[in-house]
């Protein structure tokens, strides 16, 4: 269950994941014009071990797990992300197709949120039901959770999903049914259905991404 799955960040350390998280590699599905629509599993990593670590410095060689290599020289460690829950952070955006909520301080840019033709927030904002659930299904799409589905009392609308970790590309950890994440401090980070995790240890908003693995161009070989 996943109140049962957490991840512990160490101080200076990797990822301690326990309480048997499932682990994936995936990917985002691309339209021709190079849109992100969908996401596929590429392949299952790992389903069996209840305790591992995975990278946060970005310098192992056997990403995703650590392998050490954090030891090696300094590195910014810190965790320096907002520690207010997302409801707080973020804007609240009423529309004829429901309430959405936007944090903007989580967005690592991932695109599923718009195509060429429209976005979750010209979206929010037409009627009728064909609007809601496209609008709901982008949402559902972003990794970080920057965006969210709400009811107009605040009740969360997020899509049940299974609790898993999945590797990025290039790029980030994106946890997603709930699993615990906590601080090298033993403090919980805010409950999130869906959030990214930041491993190649360039963020400037740790533990979670800020897409930074773009501007360094993260060699996760």
């Amino acid at each position: 269950m996943a109140d049962e799955m957490r991840i512990q960040v160490m101080n200076g350390g990797p990822y301690v994941v326990s309480g048997g998280v499932p682990l994936t590699e995936m990917a985002p599905v691309q339209t021709l014009n190079g849109e992100n629509v969908d996401w596929h599993v590429l392949r299952e990593i790992d389903e069996s071990r209840d305790l591992y670590a995975l990278c946060r410095c970005g310098r192992s060689n056997d990403k995703p797990y650590c392998d050490g290599s954090h030891a090696t020289e300094p590195w910014a460690e810190a965790e320096t992300a907002d520690r207010r829950p997302m409801a707080d952070r973020a804007n609240r955006i009423e529309g004829a197709a429901g309430v959405m909520l936007d944090d903007e301080s989580i967005c690592i840019g991932a695109g599923f949120c718009g195509t060429r033709t429209t976005n979750a927030w010209d979206l929010i904002n037409e009627e009728g039901d064909e609007a809601r659930e496209r609008v709901t299904a982008m949402v559902a799409r972003c990794p970080t959770g920057r965006l969210a589905m709400i009811t107009a009392g605040g009740d969360s609308l997020e899509p049940a999903t299974d609790s898993e970790i999945a590797v990025v590309p290039g790029g980030p950890l994106w946890v997603r049914g709930g699993v615990r994440v906590e601080s090298a401090d033993g403090t919980p980070w805010s409950d999130q259905d869906r959030r990214t995790l930041c491993r190649c240890g360039a963020s400037n908003n740790k533990p979670f991404c800020d897409g930074a693995h773009s501007d360094i161009h993260f060699d996760e070989r």
